[in-house]
C-alpha cells in the first residue's frame, strides 16, 4: 500500500522503514480517510428504545395532563366514584323508604332540596368542577399541550425551576407555582396533587377543592346517621320500617322491598342487613379518609 503524504510517496510495506515524522503523517492520513468515509455513509438513524434511554439515564417525553379527565385514569378516582353512587342508590332507594312516616317527610324535604342544591348535588358540581379546572399557569398552558414535552429527571436537572424559570415548561412561573411530576407542567400556587380528583390542587380550584371535601364529608356523616337508625331498628322494632303502603300486601315479615316507591323489589331479611351493614361500613371507612382531609385542610 503507497500513501502520498506531501507530494512524496510512502510505502506500508515496511512500517519499519518509516521515521517517527513520517509515521505522524500517516496516521493523520490515515484518520483523513476514516473520516471522509464516515461522510459518505448515510446519516439515518433510529430511534433509541425506552430501555437504552433509560440506561443512558434520559426519559422519553411525556405528554402534559390537561385536566383530572386526561387518561389514564387514576384508580383512585374510579374509586371515589364508585362509593358516590353506591352511597346515593342506597340512601335514596334503600334507608329513606324504610324510615318512620313522620321521619320521611321531614327526610324527603332535605332529600328534595338534595336533588336540587344539596349536599349531593353540591358535592357532584364542585367536585366536577374541581377535577375540569386546568389548574397550570396561564403562560405554561399556552404552549404545552401542543406537543410532547420532556418529564423531569433528577440526574440532569438539580432543580426543574430556577429563578421563576421552569426549563421543562420553558417559561417564567409565578413565586407560589411548581411543577407536578405527575401532570408534568407547572401549577399557579400548586398545594398538592389528589389522586382521588387526578388532578393538581392549586389556586385556580382550591375553593372547589376544599367544598367538594367539606360536602362530601356532610353527605357521609348523614347516610352514617341514617344507616344506624335502620340497623337499630332492624333489632328492636322492625315493624316500624315497613310504613310504606306497598307492604300492606305483604304478610310475611321476612320480606322487604327496596327501590320504593316506584320500582319495588322483594328481598329478603338478610339481603338487607347486609346492604346495611356494607353501607355502613363503606360511609365509616369514607368519613375516616374525608375528616383526616376535612380537618387537616382547616388547619391549613
Amino acid at each position: 500500500m503507497v500513501l502520498e503524504v506531501d507530494g512524496c510517496p510512502l510505502s506500508l510495506k515496511n512500517p519499519q522503514s518509516l521515521g517517527v515524522v513520517d509515521f505522524a503523517k500517516v496516521c493523520s492520513c490515515m484518520v483523513a480517510v476514516a473520516r471522509m468515509d464516515c461522510c459518505r455513509r448515510s446519516h439515518t438513524q433510529v430511534i433509541p428504545d425506552k430501555v437504552t434511554s433509560m440506561a443512558k439515564g434520559t426519559l422519553p417525553p411525556c405528554w402534559s395532563r390537561v385536566n383530572g379527565w386526561s387518561k389514564p385514569l387514576h384508580p383512585f378516582q374510579v374509586v371515589a366514584w364508585t362509593v358516590f353512587l353506591i352511597l346515593v342508590l342506597a340512601t335514596f332507594c334503600v334507608f329513606i323508604p324504610m324510615l318512620p312516616r313522620e321521619w320521611q317527610y321531614i327526610t324527603y324535604t332535605v332529600s328534595f332540596y338534595k336533588v336540587m342544591s344539596g349536599v349531593f348535588v353540591l358535592h357532584g358540581i364542585v367536585h366536577v368542577t374541581a377535577v375540569t379546572i386546568d389548574p397550570a399557569e396561564t403562560s405554561v398552558s399556552l404552549k404545552i399541550y401542543g406537543a410532547p414535552r420532556p418529564s423531569f429527571n433528577r440526574s440532569h436537572q438539580a432543580h426543574v425551576i430556577q429563578d421563576q424559570y421552569c426549563c421543562l415548561c420553558d417559561s417564567i412561573v409565578s413565586m407560589k407555582a411548581k411543577h407536578c411530576r405527575a401532570c408534568n407542567k407547572c401549577v399557579s400556587g400548586f398545594d398538592h396533587h389528589c389522586k382521588w380528583m387526578n388532578n393538581c390542587v392549586g389556586s385556580r380550584n382550591y375553593w372547589w377543592f376544599f367544598t367538594s371535601v367539606a360536602s362530601a364529608f356532610t353527605g357521609v356523616l348523614c347516610v352514617i346517621v341514617i344507616a344506624m337508625y335502620i340497623f337499630i331498628q332492624h333489632w328492636v322494632n322492625p315493624g316500624g320500617l315497613r310504613v310504606d303502603p306497598h307492604y300492606g300486601t305483604i304478610g310475611s315479615q321476612g320480606t322487604w322491598l327496596l327501590f320504593l316507591p316506584f320500582f319495588p323489589v322483594r328481598t329478603k331479611t338478610p339481603v338487607v342487613l347486609s346492604i346495611e351493614v356494607f353501607v355502613l361500613l363503606l360511609a365509616i371507612v369514607s368519613l375516616m379518609v374525608l375528616g383526616h382531609l376535612f380537618i387537616f385542610h382547616i388547619c391549613l
